[in-house]
């Protein structure tokens, strides 16, 4: 293929030929498209620092008619600073690009693409506002961001998941030729290609790998807030099972660690948690308990947005923090306080470029009715169900940002089984993308289904990275995916509940600065064991297990008793005795 120049550019430079390139097409006349647009090429001109090679594409505002042109910017990390080398191609469509996971596909001899979508901040037009009204309060758009957005006069239905999986379509066909190609999805972008699956006979040598994605027939942003409670229930049985027992042993749940967090947050509503009283929090005693349930809840998720990834180090301070609730000394009071300043800060990432672009998305497409519930009316519903639950104040910002963000009105996404060759690796440890309707799109898609450990919603570079690697290895190599066994969990990711440095969670090292098990919480309303919900698949494992051993120990014993009972009465009446004392020895 010829490229149009072999230079390569310093970030600045790049960065003034991008604002020359959409400053070009913001000044020329809209020209309404033909059939197809122009066929892209790929060019090592222009492109943004980390890449070698990037193409502009011309597309269409709508693919259902005639109308304006839109533009693309993709970049691409090829092998050998090749383009033809490689004959496998890597199309990654997400929120969190990698540029590591990238060089390490790379070195693989894969090519890989960072496919960037209609009104990105790569992209003319640009869904956008002034950065500080969405990078404040968990990278979410204000409502002046929405208003901003409204005054530019956009059509917001040109920007929808269906025109832009129209576009992933058009682009690999374009400049996928004569390659395998493997699309590598999560998050938000994996809805793009779920909906791009509904166009299965437009997929000819196309291949998919989507990780942290949901059932977008039953996903609802607003309602997602009910989805903590049964990631809590999976997080607490991976300390049960763990093998050293250290982690369940110093809480001290004889009755179970979820029974445990019931009841400490029964006894924290009731007001008669000693913490209630001790933490010097500036929130009335008798409502400490939606303090502790908020922290859970950010300890679970944080940043509380589906378009960051998670840390996941936070759920290893769960238990601790149950821990150190009840327990409650003075050094317990100063490490939790430091804990909610923590949870409460501002986030440490920069908000990715995109913000505003995936929000047209969340607030058009991932809402199941036109007037969602005020949030007032959805946490009270949900407390009702529910332990965990976030913050109000980000669902009322949430709630504001879309009364005031532009609509259009678009067709749900259907799930169907699909011919296209499918890897699915569904997230369980995200409280928005649940593993509940990830299961239930999984059965349906009649994929290949992969399950890891604590999966975020956006796995792909961290906790999944070697899974997918193996198996974009082996595909390209036989054209299936890679057996169960090579889909490893790296011991970087594995969850650590009593060794780890809690130094900038706690302001100590020691997570736990453990003394003695605690006792269980008095009952509360003759309810101690009582859950507010049923525990989720596996929550309760290693119980089980207990309880079935018992209960086959316990049969076992029961059988051999009745058969030496048996024995004895059938050899008793075999017996004969005599008056000869020398005859009834024979017996």
């Amino acid at each position: 293929m010829a490229l149009n120049s072999t230079r390569q550019f310093t970030p600045f430079s790049v960065s003034v030929l991008l604002h020359i390139f959409i400053l070009l097409a913001c000044f020329s006349s809209p020209a309404a498209l033909a059939a197809d647009p122009p066929t892209p090429v790929w060019s090592r001109y222009g492109c943004n620092a980390g890449f070698n090679f990037c193409a502009n594409v011309t597309t269409k505002e709508s693919w259902s008619e005639d109308g304006n042109n839109i533009y693309l910017f993709l970049d691409a990390l090829v092998y050998e600073d090749d383009i033809e080398k490689a004959n496998t191609t890597v199309w990654y469509v997400g929120e969190n690009f990698d540029d590591s996971w990238a060089s390490d596909l790379r070195r693989e001899a894969f090519d890989v693409v960072r496919f960037s979508f209609r009104g990105s901040e790569f992209a003319h037009p640009q869904i956008t506002c002034t950065p500080d009204q969405y990078t404040k309060n968990h990278c979410m758009p204000s409502v002046e961001c929405a208003e901003e957005v409204r005054r530019s006069g956009l059509n917001m239905m040109h920007y929808s998941t269906e025109e832009t999986a129209k576009d992933l379509i058009w682009v690999i066909k374009q400049l996928g030729k004569g390659k395998l190609n493997i699309i590598v999805a999560e998050g938000l972008g994996s809805v793009v290609v779920q909906r791009a699956l509904e166009m299965e006979d437009q997929l000819k040598n196309v291949s998919v790998v989507m990780a942290g994605f949901t059932h977008p027939q039953y996903f609802d942003i607003f309602q997602s807030i009910n989805g903590y409670d049964a990631v809590l229930q999976r997080v607490l049985a991976l300390c049960e099972g763990d093998k050293t027992l250290l982690c369940v042993s110093r809480v001290g749940a004889l009755e179970g660690l979820w029974n445990r967090f019931v009841n400490v947050m029964r006894a924290a509503e009731a007001n008669t948690l000693k913490c209630n009283k001790l933490l010097k929090w500036g929130a009335d005693a008798k409502e400490m308990h939606t303090e502790y349930r908020s922290i859970v809840a950010a300890l679970l998720k944080k940043p509380q947005n589906p378009l960051m990834l998670s840390d996941w180090k936070l759920l290893q301070l769960i238990p601790s923090f149950i821990y150190r609730l009840q327990r409650c000394e003075a050094r317990d009071q100063q490490a939790l306080t430091q804990l909610r300043e923590f949870v409460r800060s501002t986030e440490r990432n920069r908000c990715p470029l995109f913000v505003v672009q995936r929000y047209n998305w969340l607030l058009n497409e991932m809402v199941l009715t036109r007037q969602p519930a005020p949030p007032k009316d959805l946490m009270e519903a949900a407390s009702m169900e529910r332990l965990v639950i976030p913050n109000m104040l980000l669902l009322q910002q949430l709630y504001d940002t879309y009364k005031a963000f532009p609509k259009y009105n678009a067709t749900k996404i259907s799930v169907a089984r699909t011919l296209v060759p499918l890897l699915l690796l569904p997230s369980d440890i995200d409280p928005l993308f649940s593993l509940g309707m990830a299961a239930q799109a999984s059965i349906i898609y009649g994929a290949t289904i992969r399950r890891l450990p604590h999966q975020s919603n956006l796995p792909v570079a961290n906790s999944a990275s070697n899974c997918i690697k193996a198996n974009l290895i082996h595909y390209r190599s036989r054209f299936e995916w890679a057996d169960a066994a090579q889909c490893n969990l790296d011991n970087i990711y594995r969850l650590n509940f009593t060794a780890f440095d809690a130094y900038d969670f706690y302001g100590v090292t020691d997570a736990w600065e453990f003394t003695t098990p605690n006792m269980a919480e008095p009952p509360v309303n003759n309810s101690a064991t009582n859950s507010t919900s049923p525990p989720c698949e596996g929550a309760n494992e290693g119980s089980s297990r207990a309880m079935g051993f018992i209960t086959v120990l316990f049969v076992l014993t029961l059988l051999g008793l009745f058969g030496m009972t048996y024995l004895y009465w059938t050899k008793a009446r075999s017996l004969k005795f005599s008056d000869d004392f020398y005859s009834n020895l024979n017996h």
